[in-house]
């Protein structure tokens, strides 16, 4: 029986110092709130040297902004479709100036349809069908060029001016996190290499990347201090 009952009285006072601990760390709590909300010297003034090592700290490690409208995933759909469409608008740019220049050729140059050589550019006897094919050729050109300048503002301006800037402002970010991640390395950079991520087409290759990218650098460190040991 008083074993028993020294045993209960072991345990209700480990409980009753549970409790106490407890309230005391409650009212610390409370107590450091309150000096954080009404003491105006608490926390200490910002000064503009920290604030200038968090603006520099943000500019470089974290994104603009936290969340975006545009989420990843569709982001990388997106660059992708746009993707295949700039070939379509090269293909596409090509006929098109060729087909204009040829349709029109005779009314604009109308000795393109002599017969006989002609002076062009200083030179003479030149043949009218070979300058009609290189002029033919250099609107193709031309046309497919000036295809692929303004394919993707026209297509993001035609799904609407929302998905242009939020598409924008992920490609913003997306590329500034390659150019933080990439290593530069030549010894690293091969041909077969993802260098500017053409290949990440989801969320895992994109930490896929990212590691490859870490891998690359360590590597890099090692050669340069194994370099500085030798010499």
């Amino acid at each position: 029986m008083m074993i028993c009952l020294k045993s209960f009285q072991r345990n209700t006072w480990q409980l009753e110092k549970i409790i106490y601990d407890g309230l005391i760390n409650r009212t610390r709590t409370l107590a450091f709130a309150a000096q954080y909300r009404y003491n105006s010297s608490y926390p200490p003034p910002v000064t503009g040297e920290i604030k200038n090592r968090i603006s520099t700290l943000c500019s470089r490690y974290s994104p603009s902004r936290s969340t975006y409208q545009l989420q990843f995933n569709d982001f990388i759909k997106l660059k992708g479709r746009l993707k295949r469409m700039r070939y379509g608008a090269i293909i596409g740019g090509y006929v098109f100036g060729c087909f204009t220049f040829a349709s029109n050729s005779t009314l604009l140059f109308p000795w393109l349809m002599s017969d006989s050589p002609i002076m062009f550019l200083g030179m003479e006897g030149v043949d009218p069908m070979f300058v009609g094919t290189v002029m033919t050729f250099i609107s193709g050109v031309t046309c497919a060029l000036v295809c692929v300048l303004g394919y993707r503002d026209i297509t993001l301006s035609i799904m609407g001016s929302s998905t242009k800037s939020n598409y924008y402002e992920r490609e913003q970010d997306f590329q500034r996190r390659l150019n933080f991640y990439r290593c530069t390395d030549s010894v690293e950079v091969g041909f077969s290499d993802d260098y500017y991520g053409d290949k990440i087409k989801d969320l895992t290759d994109y930490r896929y990347w990212i590691r490859v990218q870490q891998i690359k650098h360590e590597n890099s460190l090692k050669a340069k201090e194994v370099q500085k040991s030798d010499s």
